[in-house]
């Protein structure tokens, strides 16, 4: 048995609905929209690109919260490049919308992997009411991929059979995460919060959802 691929998130109205009953609900890997890995600059580069879309999250949800400084410092771990250079960026750090209230973890805490031997997690987002948590799964080889599931577990031991059944991974690399993310939530609060007809959306955004649609522009 090993962690299967896949993302964790929110309906996304006509493009991609759920049970309406559900905060989250789960998507197969290979139906999810293609990001702009070829912009220039790269991922961070396009997500600063996003920043002034932002203000219409001003709303009752928001912003991706940190308390206490970026989550970064003398960690104990070897974190990603690419996680220290986000989170050193205000920029892009204190600007990642959220329509579920998610927050930064500023402690960080760190637990032994339950299914890769040699492997850590690092906790680093979290849901408002704790349905979901994201990790950076730190491997031995020094690469790292980022999961999502529904324990703590840094705070419990969950045995092996139980942690992979409940975690998913949803990105390869931190970039690839934090990019959806972003570009999904923005998509929410356009789509579903303010319920703009497909014209009326902004260009990052039906870049995005076009792609669950052959609707043209």
């Amino acid at each position: 048995m090993t962690i299967e691929d896949g993302w964790i998130a929110f309906d996304l109205g006509r493009f991609r609905a759920q049970d309406e009953f559900a905060t989250y609900s789960g998507s197969s890997s290979t139906a999810l929209p293609a990001l702009p890995v070829a912009h220039p600059g790269g991922l961070h580069a396009w997500m600063r690109e996003l920043v002034p879309l932002g203000d219409l999250a001003a709303g009752p949800y928001g912003l991706v919260r940190l308390t206490d400084g970026a989550p970064v410092g003398e960690h104990k771990a070897a974190l990603p490049e690419q996680f220290v250079a986000f989170m050193a960026d205000p920029v892009l750090r204190d600007n990642v919308p959220t329509c579920t209230s998610c927050y930064w973890e500023p402690e960080l805490p760190v637990a032994a992997s339950p299914v890769h031997e040699g492997a850590q997690l690092v906790r680093f987002l979290n849901d408002q009411q704790g349905c979901l948590f994201w990790y950076l799964h730190l491997l031995p080889d020094g690469g790292h991929e980022v999961l999502c599931g529904g324990h703590a577990y840094d705070e419990y031991e969950v045995p092996r059979d139980e942690a992979l059944e409940d975690l998913v991974r949803v990105a390869g690399d931190f970039d690839g995460f934090i990019a959806r993310f972003w570009i999904e939530n923005l998509a929410w609060f356009e789509v579903v919060g303010q319920k703009r007809p497909d014209d009326s959306l902004s260009g990052p955004v039906w870049e995005y959802v076009r792609q669950y649609t052959s609707a043209v522009r």
